[in-house]
């Protein structure tokens, strides 16, 4: 009987011990996995798998989008060569254009609780009324608000009645790794009035991506309206980073550049799903991608 039990008893020793380094192999590469992809596991959205939708060819340079509270039927947007503000329908494919300047370089565009503010790469602002979107005719222009600089993203926190503006590129963070935004004001006017700063540190972004060194370049920003996080989009580093309500960095994702050739925009539907707008780039029709949220 004991000569018949010992095979048996090896076999669970054996057993037991490739169970235990299996495990522990498994537990180990789960680790490495999190360690290495930990910033992609708090995303609500697969950036492999949006809806693409081609832009008409009058959206080639799309450089920021938006939308208005509950309505997700249509999305506006401004390109970076005309001075129109458009609007395009989403099921119907239809797409219309009213000037509020002449040819310039606009970068993003947001909504305030009563007016839309546009801004151009310099920093100047211009705001209108939300009623006149098909009809503009009350433009305020700001200049000289910002410090001098390259900007392209912009966001507002419209039932606060913030806006929020980020350099792409500013004297002031050439000796320091950081990225520089600024805090303004509008009042049911459409009066902006600058009102603070805030600093994205470039070390808390390599943590998650150690080939971004002294610069981040954002393209465009729009906070979540669920979270309250920051959603970066960086059209040169082709990435988007997290940041909590505070500017702190929490993830960084890459984005695949044969997907996403210009990332210019970004918005978020009253439905909480993620739009990602991109520039023609090498190909011959702008995109733009639907991220349905992941429930």
């Amino acid at each position: 009987m004991y000569r018949n039990s010992l095979p048996l008893a090896l076999l669970l020793l054996l057993s037991c011990s490739t169970f235990q380094a299996c495990s522990q192999k498994a537990k180990h590469n789960s680790s490495s996995t999190n360690q290495k992809g930990s910033q992609q596991s708090a995303l609500p959205y697969q950036l492999n798998a949006g809806q693409a939708m081609p832009l008409p060819t009058d959206l080639l340079e799309i450089s920021g989008i938006t939308f208005l509270p509950n309505e997700d039927g249509q999305i506006y947007a401004v390109q970076d060569e005309k001075g129109l503000l458009y609007t395009y329908s989403l099921a119907g494919n239809n797409l219309t254009s009213s000037p509020f300047e002449k040819d310039g370089d606009y970068e993003d565009l947001a909504v305030s609780a009563s007016h839309f503010i546009i801004l151009k790469s310099n920093g100047t602002f211009y705001t209108f009324p939300i009623i006149e979107s098909q009809n503009i005719s009350s433009v305020k222009t700001f200049k000289n608000l910002l410090p001098k600089g390259e900007y392209e993203g912009l966001a507002t926190d419209a039932a606060q009645g913030i806006v929020f503006a980020l350099c792409k590129s500013c004297s002031i963070d050439k000796k320091n790794a950081q990225t520089s935004g600024y805090i303004l004001k509008i009042d049911d006017n459409g009066i902006l009035t600058l009102s603070g700063e805030f600093k994205i540190d470039i070390s808390q972004i390599q943590k998650f991506d150690n080939s971004i060194k002294k610069t981040f370049k954002p393209s465009a920003l729009s906070q979540h309206p669920k979270t309250k996080e920051w959603y970066i989009l960086s059209s040169v580093d082709k990435v988007l980073a997290i940041a909590d309500p505070q500017w702190n960095i929490k993830a960084v994702h890459a984005l695949d550049p044969k997907r996403h050739q210009q990332p210019e925009g970004i918005a978020f539907d009253s439905q909480h799903n993620l739009y990602i707008s991109n520039e023609a780039g090498t190909g011959d029709k702008a995109i733009l991608y639907k991220f349905e949220i992941i429930q």
